[in-house]
């Protein structure tokens, strides 16, 4: 079954809770995966996949938005939270025993087994889902307005 580790690479996106972001896009980009929020303060965060994957040149080889009704499974996922820094910061998780990555392995010329570092990124917000299957951890922007 799969397992949700919190995962919090940055302690300057506040909020109470993941209904405190507020998703703006998600855009693929040739260059670049970027992901677009606001937190519980209204700043615009900016989480960006931008390392090229070798020798294909890809930034993410996977992911997927969904709202919480098709994700509706997440509630009982068992979930772990020693990856915790800051408790007044949000957090994202890391998946392991992933669906999403067994899914992938399906492919029989790019896959975990491939590709070990492959992890699988989850984003939740409210009423929105995104997930990301990459080999390396984003970057998290604060943009200032």
């Amino acid at each position: 079954m799969e397992k949700l580790h919190a995962w919090q690479p940055v302690t300057f996106i506040k909020g109470r809770n993941h209904a405190s972001l507020g998703f703006l896009q998600v855009t693929a980009y040739m260059d670049h995966l970027k992901i677009s929020f606001t937190d519980e303060t209204g700043a615009l965060i900016e989480v960006i996949y931008d390392q090229p994957i070798s020798p294909v040149e890809y930034y993410v080889w996977s992911y997927r938005f969904s709202t919480e009704y098709g994700r509706f499974d997440l509630l009982s996922r068992e979930r772990e939270y020693s990856g915790l820094k800051d408790k007044d910061a949000l957090h994202f998780y890391k998946v392991s025993n992933s669906e999403y990555i067994e899914w992938f392995d399906r492919n029989p010329l790019v896959n975990s087994k491939t590709h070990p570092a492959l992890e699988h990124h989850l984003y939740l917000s409210g009423n929105e889902i995104v997930e990301v299957l990459s080999e390396y951890e984003p970057r998290f922007i604060k943009v200032e307005q």
